[in-house]
């Protein structure tokens, strides 16, 4: 069973993200997880076997805020150095409309076999509009709520004590959206040409007609040309209408 589609560089390709992009993302996955499962030894009991393999509790501890440190470093740098395209980011994410609402309620029948028809998408389909909603807030909770743990006597005593819930419950969000990320963006059936989008940095050009359609259309298609409306500097196209293409 292949988990991952082929990559190919013997078709039409595009390009999605940019080295930057790519490497924010890959730095953040990596720290993210170091975080996670040293932070697991001191949430969960059952994991105590994974103190070992960072060498013992106290090796996890600095472990874990070693890979918060790295992680507030790669994200910062990420925003500072590619803060147009995070606004470009955030400028797509505020375009979530009914295309995305449908896309919503009718990826769950894609997801478990149905024929469907899929809503033209912008960059980012609703489903990965909502991640990029959740996932980053949970994120900066526990950024902020680790550093006031880590530093107690800095902040208020009734700061600190709500960071500590704060930062199980951050916890526990991220992980649940970083799995289903993981999946949808990789594993699943007819998504999978998404990783080669952020490992490599181009997807197919028949994939991203088909799953990002309005996307392409503005990026490399027949409003590539014209010019769109501006928003501080930025490209901001109308959404517009197309006729939703059957899920592959």
């Amino acid at each position: 069973m292949q988990l991952l589609p082929e990559y190919r560089d013997d078709v039409p390709r595009v390009e999605r993200f940019t080295w930057l992009a790519r490497f924010t993302h890959w730095g953040h996955t990596v720290t993210f997880l170091l975080c996670l499962f040293t932070g697991l030894i001191l949430f969960l009991d059952s994991v105590d076997w994974l103190a070992f393999i960072f060498g013992g509790y106290y090796g996890a501890g600095w472990v874990h805020r070693i890979s918060g440190l790295a992680m507030t470093a790669v994200i910062g740098f990420g925003f500072i150095f590619g803060f147009r395209g995070v606004l470009l980011w955030i400028v797509d994410l505020l375009r979530f409309g009914f295309n995305d609402l449908k896309f919503l309620v009718l990826f769950p029948l894609e997801f478990f076999g149905f024929k469907v028809n899929i809503p033209p998408q912008t960059r980012f389909n609703g489903g990965e509009k909502g991640n990029s909603m959740i996932t980053p807030l949970m994120v900066f909770l526990l950024m902020i709520s680790g550093y006031i743990m880590w530093f107690p006597s800095y902040f208020p005593a009734g700061l600190v004590r709500i960071a500590y819930p704060t930062h199980d419950l951050a916890m526990i969000f991220a992980t649940v959206m970083v799995c289903m990320h993981a999946y949808l963006g990789s594993f699943h059936p007819g998504s999978g040409e998404s990783f080669w989008g952020m490992w490599k940095g181009t997807v197919r050009e028949d994939w991203a007609k088909h799953h990002h359609a309005i996307w392409y259309e503005e990026t490399y298609g027949k409003l590539a040309g014209e010019k769109p409306k501006t928003v501080l500097g930025l490209p901001v196209f109308e959404q517009y209408d197309s006729k939703p293409k059957e899920a592959e």
